[in-house]
């Protein structure tokens, strides 16, 4: 007697029979399984035409050297998250403390001298910091002349007219002249506050200064209570 099976029918049958997911392996194969399936294998395999036992020896030292390295990756990516979380706790260290940092803004204390530390690498002359605010320009210090190299530079809080000023965030410029006549712009290192902390992805130490600049740690020239 014949059946008739339609055509929608048929492919619902082979849809549901090629559904490879129920026979996946629900285990990784191991060190030990991987043994198991050799002993199997010599157990069973044609004795007239036996398989060269090196191979074995070959698969088996490759399966080594595998789960070496698996061990290993995981045994460095938990030194790594040590590593991490040690940096963490170091960096935080750093929160409210002193930095010198090249810089073109500078972190002061109503009543306290700022020093900053001009930096060229050449001689100039008719050297000017010029300290300004919101408003406007603070002070203008005359260094005079600048050998190359750095020099150390000591603002005493004041504006112009002698009056102190409140603590804050204040720009500076920095430029002299050179040889020819020209003027040039001078690096300055000057000192911030740290006000926050932060850890890259990649481990990168990133502080964010009282000035709102954000730096690698490894910009940082001195620490400092």
């Amino acid at each position: 007697m014949a059946v008739n099976i339609s055509s929608a029918d048929f492919r619902s049958q082979l849809q549901q029979g090629s559904n490879s997911a129920q026979f996946a392996p629900t285990k990784e194969m191991g060190q030990a399984e991987f043994l198991l399936l050799l002993t199997t294998q010599l157990r069973n395999q044609d004795p007239s035409k036996p398989v060269d036992p090196s191979s074995f020896v070959t698969d088996l030292t490759q399966m080594s050297q595998l789960e070496s390295t698996n061990n290993m990756n995981e045994s460095i990516a938990a030194m790594a998250a040590g590593f991490r979380s040690m940096q963490t706790m170091q960096a935080a260290s750093l929160m409210g403390k002193k930095v010198q940092v090249e810089g073109t803004q500078i972190s002061h204390t109503s009543g306290q001298d700022t020093s900053m530390n001009l930096s060229s690498d050449k001689p100039l002359s008719d050297v000017k910091v010029v300290i300004s605010d919101k408003n406007g320009v603070v002070e203008e210090l005359d260094v005079g002349n600048l050998s190359s190299g750095k020099s150390l530079v000591t603002w005493d809080g004041m504006d112009d007219s002698g009056v102190v000023m409140d603590s804050g965030q204040f720009d500076i410029i920095v430029y002299g002249t050179d040889a020819n006549g020209e003027k040039q712009s001078i690096n300055t290192v000057v000192p911030s506050k740290v006000k926050g902390v932060s850890i890259e992805k990649d481990g990168t130490t990133i502080l964010t200064l009282a000035t709102g600049q954000k730096i690698a740690m490894s910009e940082v020239k001195e620490i400092s209570l």
